[in-house]
């Protein structure tokens, strides 16, 4: 038998084991012993004369080399990426990670991220996310590439908006206590309705420094019961604790508790819109002006818009994943830094996302550019533009 002759019996009891388990790996492996074959070919041939035997050889591998390409299509991209000195593609499955919620913070495979991390990207438990270097050069990037929508007996229980209070009559080691929202409702009740004192740990006042008009969340895992409740984010300006994102409105005053009477009157606060469109449930995304999010929402609502996002990330990767979520942006300059602004048009663009720029957070100034972004009018609107704009009847 010659080399010929053995080799096509070898690769053919060779694929007679395959099976579609098995069949890229025997594909591979057959690329590869070609290719070195092929390489002993040539070189023998520039240093000595090749009989006919060793020219079938080389044909027969030529002839493997494609057959086995067609079985795995991965082998013929990575190998003329290699000849040709490029970087080979990742798969697609590398960087992939499952997200694990933590009262305080979240982990994706080797990494931690910090509860503001997690608000800033909008993590959530069980999300499935890509890690990878961010292209904007601040870091690790995530991409949420699947969301988790088992909403059915989370692990974490949440409540948000809680307003820290002084009580003189708790047991020693503890000062503080929570019952009511920033709105002054109760924040939760057992079944014979009856409202839970959420009892502060002395440990979470002295990492946050909490005092008395505090707003905080309150987190606790499922089997353990609220009375274990964790403080896992506090929204005041502090070192080390200004938010990146404001979920809920700050009082006026720190220590003032809205009543229920208040708290119904803001809820029928409406905008009259002075501009004839309609953003038809479109979600809207501001960057910029957190703290102006009630009224840019009134805004959005006049107009039949879906859900109001305000951001103050400046970071690439975190403005990246705020626009991926919003149909329009609009991105207010009076408080935002240029820097930040030309980050978000770079992402708007790249995301298809429609966007515009307003100079500020007054309603008539908003209603303009969303106008713009909606229609696709020119992004910026300077003192000598002469813009028309269809006006209410």
């Amino acid at each position: 038998m010659n080399i010929f002759e053995q080799y096509r019996a070898d690769v053919t009891a060779l694929l007679q084991k395959a099976t579609p388990d098995n069949l890229a790996i025997i594909a591979q492996s057959i690329e590869l012993t070609s290719r070195y074959a092929g390489l002993a070919l040539a070189k023998q041939g520039a240093e000595a004369p090749v009989d006919r035997d060793e020219t079938a050889a080389q044909s027969l591998i030529n002839a493997v080399h494609t057959n086995s390409a067609k079985h795995s299509p991965m082998l013929m991209p990575a190998a003329s990426s290699a000849d040709a000195g490029e970087t080979p593609v990742a798969p697609e499955t590398e960087g992939i990670e499952k997200v694990e919620r933590k009262l305080i913070g979240a982990i994706a495979g080797n990494r931690f991220f910090t509860e503001a991390a997690v608000r800033d990207l909008d993590l959530a438990d069980g999300d499935t996310v890509r890690l990878r270097n961010d292209d904007f050069g601040d870091g690790t990037g995530v991409t949420i590439i699947d969301r988790n929508r088992n909403t059915e007996n989370p692990r974490i229980k949440r409540l948000r908006g809680a307003v820290i209070e002084h009580d003189d009559t708790l047991p020693s080691g503890y000062q503080f206590v929570a019952i009511r929202d920033v709105h002054g409702d109760v924040l939760m009740r057992t079944r014979d309705n009856v409202p839970v004192t959420f009892l502060i740990k002395q440990i979470d006042v002295a990492r946050l420094a909490l005092r008395a008009g505090d707003i905080v969340d309150l987190a606790w895992y499922s089997t353990d019961g609220p009375q274990q409740a964790t403080v896992s984010w506090v929204y005041k300006d502090k070192q080390g604790l200004k938010p990146k994102q404001k979920h809920v409105a700050k009082p006026k005053k720190k220590a003032e508790i809205k009543t229920q009477e208040t708290a119904a009157e803001s809820t029928t606060k409406s905008y009259a819109p002075r501009i004839q469109f309609n953003l038809s449930g479109r979600d809207v995304l501001f960057v910029g002006n957190v703290t102006s999010k009630q009224d840019l929402e009134l805004v959005v609502e006049a107009h039949d818009g879906g859900e109001t996002t305000a951001t103050a990330a400046t970071k690439g990767s975190q403005l990246k994943h705020k626009l991926a979520r919003a149909d329009i942006a609009i991105l207010i300059t009076d408080e935002v830094h240029h820097i930040t602004t030309n980050t978000s048009v770079k992402i708007a663009k790249s995301l298809k996302v429609p966007y515009a720029v307003a100079s500020s957070d007054a309603p008539l100034v908003i209603e303009r550019a969303l106008y713009r972004a909606l229609t696709g009018m020119p992004a910026y609107e300077s003192a000598q533009s002469n813009f028309n704009y269809p006006e209410v009847n």
